[in-house]
């Protein structure tokens, strides 16, 4: 069994090997991991009294099994797992494609012809001048958040929006894009 971190809880991962026996001595003077919230990912043949074992275990220590999701394949070495954020800590420079399974979060601008794709939100910490399509795999609750939003082109979900030729552009702090009705709408973040 492997286990990790997660925002407010732990993710254990249950391998088919994985007896009750086994998770009994894994966890025995870790309790306190099992105490919040617990996410449990199964192997395609895992033996139900190991499922079972493992949630008399989080349950007794006072925690709770919130999601049991399917294990995800092993990833290559440069690849982001799905729903996870990637963070970027420079300047996206004009020609530059970035995509992110997850969120997208860059701390810098992003030029002009940059292009970035996320299947979740794009947060920007700097000045958005290229496109940028958040939602990429059909989600419409994503938003595109930057402190000034220049772009000429926003996505989120399959709406577009292009930006129009009156030059008016209201300074004075950070914008957020999101999806109203069926259309993308540019509003101050507050």
């Amino acid at each position: 069994m492997r286990t990790r971190g997660t925002r407010g809880g732990v993710l254990l991962s249950l391998q088919g090997e994985d007896t009750p026996e086994q998770i009994d001595a894994l966890f025995t003077g870790r309790e306190e991991l099992l105490a919040g919230r617990v996410i449990l990912e199964v192997a395609e043949r895992v033996p139900w009294r190991s499922v079972e074992r493992l949630a008399q275990l989080v349950e007794t220590n006072g925690g709770e099994v919130t999601e049991v999701r399917p294990a995800t394949a092993p990833a290559a070495a440069n690849s982001t797992p799905r729903g996870e954020t990637k963070v970027i800590t420079r300047t996206i420079r004009s020609g530059a494609k970035v995509e992110s399974a997850g969120s997208l979060v860059i701390l810098g601008d992003v030029n002009a012809g940059a292009e970035l794709i996320a299947n979740d939100d794009i947060i920007v910490i700097g000045t958005l001048r290229g496109l940028a399509h958040a939602g990429a795999g059909g989600n419409e609750n994503a938003v595109i958040w930057a402190q000034q939003i220049l772009s000429p082109q926003l996505r989120i979900g399959y709406a577009l929006a292009q930006a129009g030729d009156d030059g008016a552009k209201v300074e004075g702090g950070p914008e957020v894009a999101h999806l109203q009705n069926g259309a993308i709408v540019l509003r101050p973040w507050s």
